[in-house]
């Protein structure tokens, strides 16, 4: 990790695509960019490790964050990723005063503007509006956890990697024909499986006529049939 330099009006800028603080007013913001560092990270460099004190926060400029916990077995669970401009991680321990529950790794070198818990709870005890954003945040994401609950404890690796890919076949440019962004090895850490059993929910989806695969290019040719598979309606 090394922190660069960076003038208000980029970090304002950051702040401003963030869904936390864009209706902070400019007193607001001006107080969040005072406080606020650039850091740039290399590829598979940690961000902040489980049981590490939270001395802070991190909203992503660009690249890629992923938040996961490891199990005994050696496999890790990846909880999200975080990946638009203006995302916001490892803010919750700082707000309990603990240690991060999970890691946080860069996927891709990434930039991330870094604000320290001692001085962001200062500027919010002056104005309780920055409270307010967090508050946004932390509400999203607990819905976020409920979802990815109900995922692992009530579906079976099929149906979570049919869900994934409808999700990505709703955001692709075309007629739901699209390239996997990450490995087999990444997928099966955001499915909560290896990358063994990912090939094989691959081959079955196809088997059943709801994909094609070529490569990591995937072409969904049943749209219906893909979103009931992953009980979506």
């Amino acid at each position: 990790m090394k922190t660069v330099a960076c003038d208000d009006i980029l970090k304002k800028r950051l702040l401003k695509a963030s869904r936390n603080f864009n209706a902070l007013d400019e007193s607001q913001l001006r107080v969040l960019t005072a406080m606020a560092e650039l850091r740039v990270y290399e590829s598979g460099e940690a961000l902040f490790r489980q049981g590490e004190n939270a001395a802070g926060f991190f909203i992503v400029y660009d690249g890629a964050v992923a938040v996961f916990r490891t199990g005994m077995d050696g496999r890790r669970q990846i909880l999200h990723v975080f990946e638009e401009p203006g995302d916001v991680c490892g803010e919750v321990p700082v707000f309990e005063g603990t240690a991060y529950p999970a890691y946080g790794e860069a996927l891709a070198e990434t930039r991330a503007l870094y604000l320290r818990r001692t001085d962001f709870l200062a500027a919010a005890r002056r104005h309780p509006e920055l409270l307010l954003a967090m508050l946004a945040t932390l509400s999203r994401r607990l819905r976020l956890f409920v979802d990815l609950v109900d995922d692992l404890s009530l579906k079976d690796v099929t149906a979570r990697l049919a869900k994934y890919l409808v999700g990505l076949s709703g955001s692709a440019i075309g007629a739901g024909t699209f390239d996997l962004p990450t490995s087999k090895a990444l997928l099966a850490d955001r499915l909560g499986t290896i990358s063994e059993t990912v090939s094989r929910a691959l081959r079955k989806l196809q088997e059943q006529g709801l994909i094609a695969v070529d490569g990591r290019r995937i072409s969904v040719t049943d749209p219906e049939g893909l979103a009931a598979l992953a009980e979506i309606v």
